[in-house]
């Protein structure tokens, strides 16, 4: 019997949100875990574009909730922990060449990365997981003014009000799965009343420049209130709203923007099978460049060679470079790894394996 299998259609514009948030990331590594900021902080041109990229982690947060109504399933989520697994493997070997023993802590850790806490992101993704169904099967229940009171809620009481005060609900500055499921409650109000609206060509025009109006603006005021202290005179808790920070408020506006801005684009057939193409494998750029072992040879010491007097240009030259390498780097690892786990089927794998527990557990309560 032939089987016909179903085309899953990828939307390119998140797919694009995926690609350049990735590489935001690459950036803010380059700067933060690289030590560009710490060596070269006399430039304001280097703060400036880290503020530029804070938006990078919340924008996956969102892209989730863009896309979870569609593709939950633990399956998925156990892929992810095979490809995670796989690389911390395949690096530990290539950099101890076997010659340590076969059951070591750090083999360990990279067999059971989330007890080991391996990858942030990754740990916090799989720790929010199991709660998805449960919006998802309600966002479709609620109003939209109930949508958006949660949301102003959860901006004005989890965002403004833990940067003003103490934070009582251990957000750890946006590293958390709590974070997480809150960019993903985003995503999923932007997903259902603006993401997919149709707009005319004059309404589109008009939101891409608003939401770059914004965007810089926010950027801007961060910048000058909390880094540069252009305004000594303002209370200290005001200032922390304006922090730099995965979860601030400046950032969370950031990232709505650009998802905003995002949406309105209209991508010819090259750019959106580009977008197609590199969108699924930006999580494997996450986990490569993220290990301890590459981070230390092309990110930490990356800049160690360079003088202190290096001219602004080249310096913005020389990480957008080194970023655009090993971004292109990873994605071409990414893409033999992809061909390695089509043909090992673990796809496949992985769904027979939740359809096999999903029977075991229809005889427990």
């Amino acid at each position: 019997m032939i089987k016909k299998q179903k085309i899953k259609y990828r939307n390119p514009n998140i797919d694009f949100i995926r690609t350049i948030g990735m590489f935001a990331i690459l950036i803010h590594h380059l700067l933060a875990h690289g030590k560009v900021t710490r060596k070269f902080g006399r430039f304001n041109e280097i703060n400036l574009l880290n503020i530029l990229c804070m938006w990078h982690v919340s924008s996956f947060g969102i892209v989730s909730g863009l896309v979870g109504n569609h593709t939950y399933k633990f399956s998925n989520l156990l892929y992810l922990w095979f490809l995670v697994v796989f690389y911390g493997i395949i690096i530990y070997i290539i950099y101890n060449k076997l010659k340590s023993p076969l059951f070591t802590d750090s083999v360990k850790a990279n067999l059971l990365p989330i007890v080991h806490s391996k990858y942030w992101y990754w740990t916090c993704y799989f720790g929010m997981y199991p709660f998805l169904p449960f919006i998802n099967g309600n966002t479709s229940l609620i109003s939209q003014i109930q949508f958006k009171k949660c949301i102003y809620f959860m901006i004005g009481i989890f965002i403004i009000w833990t940067s003003y005060y103490r934070d009582p609900f251990t957000q750890n500055a946006g590293h958390s799965a709590f974070t997480l499921l809150s960019f993903y409650i985003y995503g999923c109000y932007i997903n259902k009343y603006i993401f997919n609206k149709k707009n005319i060509f004059i309404y589109r025009i008009l939101i891409c420049i608003l939401s770059s109006i914004i965007f810089i603006t926010a950027s801007l005021i961060s910048y000058n209130i909390y880094i540069r202290d252009c305004f000594p005179k303002i209370d200290k808790k005001i200032k922390n709203i304006f922090k730099v920070q995965k979860n601030s408020f400046p950032m969370i506006i950031q990232v709505f923007c650009i998802v905003i801005f995002v949406s309105q684009l209209n991508f010819n057939n090259i750019i959106s099978k580009i977008a197609t193409f590199i969108g699924p494998l930006t999580f494997d750029v996450y986990i490569i460049h993220e290990n301890s072992y590459i981070q230390y040879d092309f990110v930490i010491n990356s800049f160690e060679n360079y003088h202190n007097n290096l001219p602004t240009t080249k310096l913005f030259f020389i990480i957008f470079f080194k970023a655009i390498r090993l971004f292109s780097i990873c994605i071409f690892i990414a893409y033999i790894r992809n061909i390695i786990f089509k043909i090992l089927k673990v796809k496949i794998i992985c769904n027979y394996f939740e359809i096999f527990t999903n029977k075991i557990l229809n005889y427990f309560l």
